[in-house]
């Protein structure tokens, strides 16, 4: 992919949106640590356990993340078949999938009791149902950061368990963009059509966005049904209500064929 380009994901399917929603959910928990931000973390924390766990309104997402890593490496061995010659690469390709898909089943256990004891992540829990998601009501305004620096390694300890599975979606992401060629577009009057063929079994679409369209606040939006996708690219500004864009755009285009 070019160092340009910032791609946005957009699923298609509910692997894939289960997919999306839990490599993103764990970024955001990382970087949260990096930045030492605990309010981040554990709103991060939040959406992580609710995935894992089945609460709130999400399902749990493991059998679809781990059903998508058996398509993934059906897939492959049809590549295979079909291209004798990159039949070794392929073939490590499929072993990997299974040894991350196994890491995960390991991780899980041990991941989700954490999870389910976590004093922190059960007071933000009731501070989101209290409608006081910054906690005045436990004053934690005036003791979160020296409660974190002092703490410090409660993020430490979620992520050494949460590792197994970051390492394996961001594998696996990698192995999404592996085999597809980005097709160059534009987005006319800041607007693009997407339309699949029949026989298309398309599971995720990312759209490649310049890094200059991003710095000037403009992203793509898209709306749709699996056989007829329309892009629309918005453009927000401090303190200026989000607008469409009505000139020409271009941008580059991943159609995965992973469903």
């Amino acid at each position: 992919m070019s160092n340009d380009l910032i791609p946005v994901a957009f699923p298609l399917t509910p692997r894939m949106q289960s997919f999306v929603e839990f490599r993103d959910a764990l970024r955001v928990l990382i970087q949260a640590m990096h930045d030492q931000s605990p309010y981040a973390w554990l709103a991060a924390e939040k959406e992580v356990s609710d995935m894992l766990l089945g609460e709130g309104n999400k399902k749990p997402i493991i059998p679809n993340i781990l059903s998508l890593y058996h398509v993934m490496g059906k897939h492959f061995k049809a590549l295979a078949n079909k291209h004798p010659d990159f039949k070794d690469n392929l073939g490590k390709a499929v072993s990997g999938l299974e040894e991350h898909s196994e890491n995960i089943r390991t991780a899980m256990p041990e991941a989700t009791s954490f999870l389910q004891s976590d004093a922190w992540l059960t007071a933000y829990s009731d501070m989101i149902r209290k409608q006081d998601p910054i906690g005045h009501k436990l004053s934690q305004p005036q003791i979160i950061q020296t409660l974190w620096h002092g703490n410090g390694q409660h993020a430490t300890q979620l992520y050494s368990r949460l590792e197994p599975m970051i390492k394996a979606i961001e594998h696996l992401n990698q192995m999404l963009h592996a085999h597809v060629p980005w097709e160059n577009r534009i987005a006319k009057a800041g607007a693009d059509q997407i339309t699949f063929a029949a026989q298309d079994d398309i599971g995720l679409l990312i759209v490649g966005v310049p890094k200059a369209t991003v710095t000037n606040g403009i992203f793509p939006i898209c709306s749709g049904f699996r056989s007829i996708i329309r892009l629309r690219f918005t453009q927000w500004k401090s303190g200026e209500v989000a607008q469409d864009v009505h000139n020409d755009l271009p941008y580059a285009l991943m159609m995965v064929p992973i469903s």
